[in-house]
């Protein structure tokens, strides 16, 4: 993989991992393009952990806040403090439990549903499929979506509920950040609530995935030659990441999210036609 191959690669991952038009349908895409199929490990786990850098940099005082908070559960609860009553303490203490009850969901159906989709990632046709339900989603959300309720006020429910979206975002083609900005729509939070939780609930599954990715990582070691265009690639997804955590509030705040859902489903036409024409 050269230097220019790897930087469009990290580009489109950092902005369709964010951008609620689905990172994994448009990477399978770009490597058909690009002539470029095989997924590195390596590059893989770096362009990934790239886009929680862009989270971490947008939301580093709400992540400050956050493991501050979880220490101080941790430490409560060993000095005999109840869970419920070390959760509830305050509003950031309450978002952290929200966070656990959103991952726990997607982390089993991440497990149990990954090895039933991989062979769809060299599909075109399953991914164009998967972005007319994306488009579908964000559509719903922006008509059915209330926007009134803080996020403070969202209950274990809609929490789970969010993170069920996010695990059915295995597939590619359905967007992570749309399916979960989606249902938190759905559950009346607040446009930037919604966003800011479901960017803030992709920390846990890039780290946890790439951590899933390690013993392999370790065990093949880097790709000797490629550290140029890995450099690249994990520089371009933390950058387009940024950009793309930006748009999406911009968009959200403009009430212009439909738009996402007319490209998903202009990209799955596209896309459900290439896939037929070379059937």
């Amino acid at each position: 993989m050269d230097v220019v191959k790897a930087v469009i690669l990290g580009a489109v991952q950092g902005l369709t991992e964010f951008l609620p038009v689905s990172s994994s349908g448009h990477l399978v895409i770009a490597r058909e393009i690009l002539n470029a199929p095989e997924a590195l490990l390596s590059f893989d786990v770096l362009v990934h952990l790239g886009t929680a850098v862009a989270v971490l940099l947008v939301f580093r005082r709400d992540v400050a806040r956050l493991l501050a908070a979880a220490i101080a559960i941790v430490s409560d609860v060993a000095r005999g403090t109840g869970l419920a009553r070390a959760f509830s303490r305050d509003e950031t203490r309450r978002t952290v439990l929200l966070i656990v009850v959103a991952s726990v969901p997607t982390a089993l159906m991440g497990l149990a549903l990954e090895p039933l989709v991989r062979g769809l990632f060299t599909s075109k046709l399953a991914v164009g499929v998967f972005l007319v339900v994306t488009g579908l989603v964000l559509w719903l959300a922006d008509r059915a979506g209330t926007g009134r309720v803080p996020l403070s006020r969202l209950g274990a429910a809609g929490a789970f509920c969010i993170g069920v979206a996010q695990g059915l975002a295995v597939a590619p083609g359905f967007s992570r950040s749309g399916a979960t900005i989606s249902t938190g729509l759905l559950f009346g939070l607040r446009r930037d609530d919604a966003a800011r939780f479901s960017f803030l609930l992709s920390i846990p599954v890039i780290l946890g995935a790439s951590a899933l990715e390690l013993p392999d990582l370790v065990r093949m070691g880097l790709a000797k030659g490629f550290a140029a265009p890995f450099l690249a690639g994990a520089i371009a997804s933390i950058i387009s990441g940024y950009v793309a955590i930006h748009l999406v509030f911009s968009a959200l705040r403009k009430r212009r999210f439909m738009v996402f859902a007319v490209y998903t489903w202009l990209a799955s036409a596209a896309v459900i036609a290439w896939a037929l024409a070379g059937a």
